[in-house]
C-alpha cells in the first residue's frame, strides 16, 4: 500500500540506523495486521488514512522509540533542526559567495581564491555546530513541537528515487562538452576576442598555455557522463569518481582564473572597474581587456558553481552510503 510505504519511509528518516530495520518491520506488521482486522483484508485508501491519522505522524512515531537522552537532537525536534540548518547554511554560504565574489572580481586578488574556498568549507561545520548547540539547549529544556497538529497522511512525501540519473542533463552535458572539447582541440587558436571593427582578432593566450589541462578536464567529465548514461544509476562509487573529477575541475578553473587575473594585472587592468575606465583609450586595446575580463568572470562563475555542485554530491554520496548500509541490513534478515 503506497501510503503505508510512504509513512514507513518518512518514519525511517527519524530513526537510528542501528535499529531502523527492526523498528520499521514492527511498525509495518502492526499497521497491516490492524488493517486486516478492521477491513477483513480489503482496506481502502480511506481506511489507511484513518489508521495512520490514529497512529500519529512519522515524527511522533519515531520519537516513541527514542529513549530520553539518546540523541543530540531527538526525532521531535529533528525536522525543525533540519529546516533551520538548511536556511542557516544557505544564508551563510550565499553571503560568503556574494561578498567573496565581489571582492575577488573588484580587487583582482587572485591569491585569495583558495582562501575564499577554504573559508566556505570551514563555515559549514561552524554553522551546523551552532545550530546543534541551540537545539541541544531546546531539547534539554523540554521544548517539543506539536507533532500531530493538522497532520494529514495524504500529504506524506513520495518516496524519492535519488539514485536515478537525469538523462536529459547528461545528454546535454555530453553534447555541449563534446562541442567545446572539439573546439579547443581542433582550433584553440580561434578562442579569443574578436573586433567587429576592422575584423581584428586576439587569441586568448591563457587558453593556449593551459590547453592540455582543459582537454583532460573536459575529457574526464564527458567520459563519466557517458558511463552514467550507460549505467543508468548513481551509486557511492560513481559519486566518489564525480567528486574527484569535480575537484580536478576546481583546480583547473582556479588556475585559469588566476592566470587571467595575472594577465590583466600585467596589462594594468587589475580590476573590472579599471578595465571599464580604460575604454576611453585605444579601442582595440580596451576590447582586449574587456574580453579577457569576460573570460575571467566566466571561469570564476564556473568555479563557484562547481564548488557548490561538489558539496551537493558529497552530501548525496554520504546519504547513498547510508542507504546502501540499510539495504545490506535488509538482505541479511
Amino acid at each position: 500500500m503506497e501510503l503505508i510505504e510512504r509513512y514507513l519511509n518518512e518514519t525511517g528518516k527519524h530513526l537510528p540506523r542501528k535499529n531502523r530495520v527492526d523498528i520499521l518491520a514492527e511498525i509495518r506488521s502492526h499497521l497491516e495486521d490492524t488493517l486486516d482486522e478492521r477491513t477483513n483484508g480489503k482496506p481502502s485508501d480511506d481506511d489507511v488514512v484513518a489508521l495512520l491519522k490514529e497512529t500519529g505522524s512519522p515524527q511522533k512515531m519515531a520519537a516513541s522509540y527514542a529513549p530520553q537522552g539518546q540523541y543530540v537532537v531527538g526525532p521531535a525536534l529533528f525536522p525543525l533542526w533540519r529546516m533551520v540548518t538548511g536556511i542557516a547554511l544557505a544564508a551563510v554560504l550565499g553571503a560568503q559567495l556574494l561578498a567573496g565574489g565581489i571582492a575577488v572580481w573588484m580587487d583582482n586578488d587572485a591569491s585569495s581564491v583558495l582562501e575564499f574556498l577554504s573559508g566556505m568549507f570551514n563555515s559549514i561545520p561552524m554553522t551546523v555546530g551552532w545550530v546543534v548547540i541551540v537545539f541541544m539547549i531546546l531539547q534539554a529544556k523540554g521544548v517539543n513541537p506539536k507533532l500531530d497538529e493538522d497532520w494529514n497522511p495524504r500529504d506524506l512525501p513520495a518516496i524519492e528515487k535519488a539514485d536515478e540519473i537525469k538523462r536529459g542533463e547528461l545528454i546535454a552535458g555530453i553534447v555541449f562538452g563534446s562541442l567545446f572539447l572539439a573546439l579547443v582541440t581542433i582550433m584553440p587558436e580561434k578562442i579569443g576576442v574578436y573586433s567587429t571593427i576592422g575584423g581584428e582578432f586576439f587569441a586568448n593566450p591563457i587558453i593556449l598555455q593551459y590547453l592540455p589541462l582543459i582537454i583532460l578536464s573536459l575529457g574526464v567529465n564527458i567520459g563519466l557522463d557517458i558511463y552514467l548514461l550507460w549505467h543508468g544509476r548513481w551509486n557511492v562509487a560513481t559519486r566518489a569518481v564525480q567528486i574527484g573529477a569535480n575537484i580536478f575541475s576546481i583546480v583547473v578553473l582556479t588556475i585559469l582564473f588566476q592566470a587571467h587575473s595575472a594577465w590583466l594585472t600585467a596589462h594594468d587592468a587589475p580590476g573590472f572597474l579599471i578595465s571599464i575606465e580604460r575604454l576611453s583609450g585605444d579601442l582595440w586595446e580596451s576590447t582586449q581587456l574587456i574580453g579577457m575580463e569576460a573570460f575571467r568572470m566566466a571561469f570564476g562563475i564556473a568555479l563557484v558553481v562547481t564548488v557548490i555542485e561538489t558539496i551537493v554530491l558529497l552530501v548525496k554520496m554520504i546519504v547513498g552510503s547510508l542507504k546502501s548500509g540499510r539495504s545490506a541490513e535488509y538482505s541479511t534478515k
